[in-house]
């Protein structure tokens, strides 16, 4: 006889600690540059450069963190009323819209490329899709960046920031104030029964 699950497999938790990493980093450096730096500080551009970085990480573990999701075996609900799994289903689609939204919206608002340091991405403005977009539509760079980095910035600074505390803050309740494994399976502890 098999038991179900009581843990996310390896492949699930690497990507969501990965991911966490980077969306909260990105998320912290961007408060830096903004509350510590400043706009004409010389370190602003590289401190933005790891920002983009980590954004463009995030976007491109979005695609293997949705076939893990969609693929993967799922375990168990944790007791809850129907309320309390309704608003978790919500909160997690609120994170993978995040998590597409944001390094969409980074990468297309952005005028400089990416330097990873063994390669660089280019800006998006520097894309044949940038430039047909811009021919088709007749737009300028700044017509067209505009909307798109003010999106960034508002959901970033104020959304991302309330959507990523309210998910620690309900990981907290589940471990120590429900006690009922949550945070366990996310970090590969079998739950002692």
């Amino acid at each position: 006889m098999t038991h179900p699950a009581t843990v996310y497999s390896l492949s699930t938790r690497l990507l969501h600690w990965s991911m966490a990493f980077c969306f909260i980093g990105a998320i912290v450096l961007a408060y830096f540059v903004i509350w510590v730096l400043g706009h004409d500080h010389p370190q602003r551009l590289p401190v933005l450069n790891l920002h983009w970085v980590l954004g463009l990480l995030v976007g491109l573990l979005l695609v293997p963190r949705i076939v893990s999701r969609l693929r993967g075996p799922r375990l168990p609900a944790v007791p809850g009323t129907p309320l309390e799994h309704r608003l978790a289903h919500y909160a997690h689609l609120s994170l993978y819209a995040l998590m597409l939204v944001m390094p969409l919206t980074g990468y297309v608002g952005t005028r400089l490329p990416t330097d990873f340091g063994l390669f660089v991405v280019p800006s998006f403005k520097d894309t044949a899709l940038f430039a047909w977009i811009s021919q088709t539509l007749n737009l300028s760079w700044e017509a067209f960046e505009k909307p798109f980095d003010a999106v960034h910035r508002v959901v970033g600074l104020w959304l991302s920031t309330s959507v990523v505390l309210l998910h620690a803050l309900a990981a907290g309740y589940h471990q120590w104030v429900r006690r009922d494994g949550t945070l366990e399976r996310m970090l590969g502890r079998r739950q002692r029964r």
